[in-house]
């Protein structure tokens, strides 16, 4: 028990790091006071839209609705995200080896591994549903003491359940790619599809709030009695019972003993085969001719192999690109169904006439919503992790270094951005004029979100890591980022639609591309300066 302890101890203290920013140079001292901060801004923001729909379900008393509704939606989150978290999280850790050559057993390994992602679901999902609960207690019609002590614990057993789910389905997804020679190219497409699923779902699910109420019994019903958490928790809310309480807590106690015991019979193999290297192709050396190219084109390979090698990476990178492709696709098939939302005069209230002679700025839109979504560069410099000081002792300059990694985001980018471009060019018949301002800021709107990426990342970088998952989604380089990549999009989006009708289209774009323009110089001149001396300044 002391070693379990142990090892969780190790693997937790330096995963927590997460949850922390360097304040000094050196990087010893760190500080949580950031990330709490944003944390309980969401928190507060969550619990004041709970609260708006508390007091719209008040007088239909169906207040425990609302929180049989979150908590099967944070849990069904929680499912989505694990699954493609889990090939990172589970599978092909660095610490695989050390672990393994101790003297304890493989199913303790799997443990260790499942619980720090427990721990991990735990906060998040404890930033998302305290909020909800909190806010219940003003507008429950009964409320006892009973209702804390359920709360408390609900919060440490809603997890569970989900984890093991997310980690079955993620474990059959990397068994069924570590099958293929191309293990990386197959996991990607099965995630992208999942998600590509998930969305085309939830884009169905029209007027959900009217639908709610008109079937509030039905909907109650079902949750609870399908989503068995949720059921329980409603349960005790309304009429607390001892025995139902210490069921549901075996219950668990047995689903997550039961998920780590399956997975131990499968874990280790799938590990090794997608360590496998696989390759059919017969090398014949007769007059070995090694051809040399400039420094930038190899950085860019590097990073673009990088990308590209990582799966988690592209999901969470890459899903806004392929989801502007399918968007593109979807607007030009269903254009007519848009417009009423549009015109809707309780709604955007646009007249058909300027929604027509302004089409050029809904492309704009779709660009930056793809743009300042799609955050790469906050990942590059901590997925470099060990190999930073080798990448800083190469006879190149430190500015080539950290441009590679802006022009490799820019060919991932740039092609996807254009494809969809060009559909959306053909649809509305966009003049050339356009055409060609559009095109301009396809680049550089992107360039905007690569940078800030880029800036983020050297300034809170984490070089530690032990997977990339925790580089790509859980650091504070990438939540910052992209928590100001949504501030951008929101900024850009209400700019664009308060013009709309009111200054020609083509004025709008081209001071569009004054402004993107003036800021990526801004943001390159900081990097040329400020970001070559902080990328000096790294060391691990």
């Amino acid at each position: 028990m002391k070693k379990i302890i142990s090892l969780i101890k190790a693997c937790m203290t330096s995963d927590m790091n997460v949850f922390k920013i360097s304040q000094k140079k050196n990087g010893k001292k760190n500080s949580s006071k950031l990330p709490i901060i944003i944390s309980l801004f969401i928190m507060f923001t969550i619990w004041s839209n709970s609260n708006i729909l508390f007091e719209k379900m008040a007088p239909l008393h169906l207040q425990l609705l609302v929180m049989a509704l979150f908590v099967f939606g944070v849990s069904l989150f929680t499912i989505i995200e694990g699954v493609y978290k889990t090939s990172s999280l589970l599978f092909n850790c660095k610490d695989d080896q050390l672990l393994l050559s101790l003297p304890i057993k493989r199913s303790t390994v799997l443990f260790i591994r499942i619980f720090k992602f427990y721990v991990f679901e735990l906060i998040f999902n404890t930033i998302w549903i305290l909020p909800i609960m909190i806010a219940y207690i003003r507008w429950a019609e009964v409320l006892n003491w009973t209702y804390y002590l359920t709360s408390v614990l609900m919060l440490f057993l809603l997890p569970i359940i989900p984890i093991v789910i997310s980690c079955i389905i993620g474990t059959i997804t990397s068994s069924l790619s570590s099958r293929f020679k191309y293990k990386n190219a197959a996991q990607i497409i099965i995630s992208m599809a999942f998600c590509v699923g998930v969305l085309y779902i939830s884009m169905n699910m029209d007027n959900l709030y009217n639908y709610v109420i008109a079937h509030a019994t039905s909907i109650n019903d079902l949750i609870t009695k399908i989503y068995y958490p949720a059921g329980v928790y409603v349960d005790l809310v309304t009429k607390f019972d001892i025995l139902k309480l210490a069921i549901f807590i075996a219950v668990n106690i047995i689903i997550f003993g039961l998920g780590i015991l399956i997975l131990s019979k499968v874990y280790f193999k799938i590990n090794s085969r997608l360590k496998k290297v696989t390759t059919t192709k017969k090398v014949k050396i007769d007059n070995l001719v090694i051809k040399s190219q400039p420094s930038v084109i190899s950085l860019i390979k590097k990073e673009l192999n990088t990308f590209f090698k990582t799966p988690v990476f592209i999901v969470n990178a890459g899903f806004s690109l392929v989801l502007f492709i399918l968007i593109s696709i979807a607007v030009c098939i269903k254009f007519n169904d848009i417009l009423p939302i549009l015109t809707d005069p309780n709604g955007i209230d646009f007249s058909k006439t300027v929604i027509m002679n302004n089409l050029s700025l809904l492309i704009l839109i779709l660009i930056s919503f793809t743009a300042f979504t799609t955050s790469i560069t906050n990942s590059v410099i901590s997925l470099e992790g060990r190999n930073i000081n080798i990448l800083k002792s190469l006879p190149i300059k430190t500015k080539t270094i950290l441009m590679s990694k802006i022009y490799s985001c820019l060919v991932i980018t740039t092609p996807v951005l254009l494809i969809g471009d060009i559909i959306l060019f053909i649809r509305f018949k966009t003049n050339i004029i356009e055409v060609f301002l559009l095109l301009i800021l396809s680049i550089l709107i992107p360039l905007v979100s690569h940078f800030i990426g880029l800036i983020t990342n050297l300034k809170y970088p984490k070089l530690d890591w032990e997977n990339t998952a925790e580089v790509v989604k859980q650091s504070t380089s990438s939540f910052i980022a992209v928590m100001l990549g949504m501030f951008l999009l929101i900024i850009s989006i209400i700019i664009i639609v308060g013009l709309i009708g009111k200054i020609n289209s083509l004025l709008i774009l081209i001071a569009a591309i004054i402004v993107y323009l003036i800021v990526d110089i801004l943001l390159y001149t900081y990097i040329s300066i400020k970001g070559v001396k902080k990328f000096n300044e790294l060391s691990i």
